[in-house]
């Protein structure tokens, strides 16, 4: 559900522990669509949540486990995602209609990076896979030792290894190798 009920706020604060089927939270979704990884446990949620005037301030913990590709050898690994986070929630403000224009911007929710709510529930799923999608790794690895694929063959170095050639250095800058300069005499 992943949804705060502002009157089941107390004053000692909200606790939710809470399980959610990654392909019911949008975002995630579409990055496992589209990313070529999939989530194999739900995303596990635990909020605190207070209350501060009409402020809603929160603090959380998700994880998940995703498959995922290496970035080297491009075999799917399970990884385990846990995050922490803060968000913040704020009544929904409906725009002023100004016929002139003004010098001044106002910023919307999103601008300040707030979670803007209206009624009486607060919708946490967007903000759980955002956090889970910062999470991910830019370049994920199986291990940090992962030899990867060879770049002209394509054959799995952590497998076997591969029967390539070595390269002939046709560099300029070969000659250098044999080269001996002179000591510095001091």
């Amino acid at each position: 559900m992943l949804r705060i009920r502002i009157d089941s706020i107390t004053d000692s604060g909200l606790n939710l522990d809470e399980r959610e089927d990654a392909a019911r939270l949008p975002l995630l979704n579409t990055v496992a669509g589209e990313g070529g990884l999939r989530f194999i446990h739900p995303v596990h949620v635990r909020i605190h949540a207070t209350l501060s005037g009409e402020t809603v301030l929160i603090d959380g913990i998700a994880e998940t486990v995703v498959r995922i590709p290496c970035s080297r050898c491009l075999e799917p690994f399970d990884l385990k995602i846990k995050t922490d986070f803060s968000a913040t929630a704020v009544p929904e403000i409906q725009p002023l209609i100004d016929p002139e224009p003004a010098d001044e911007i106002e910023l919307a929710a999103d601008d300040m990076d707030v979670i803007a709510y209206s009624g009486d529930n607060i919708d946490l799923r967007d903000e759980i896979a955002q956090q889970i999608i910062m999470a991910l790794p830019f370049k994920p690895l199986c291990r940090n030792a992962c030899k990867g694929l060879c770049s002209r063959c394509g054959a799995d170095l952590n497998q076997t290894p591969c029967q390539c050639r070595p390269l002939d250095e046709k560099s300029p800058f070969s000659v250098l190798k044999a080269r001996t300069f002179p000591k510095k005499q001091e």
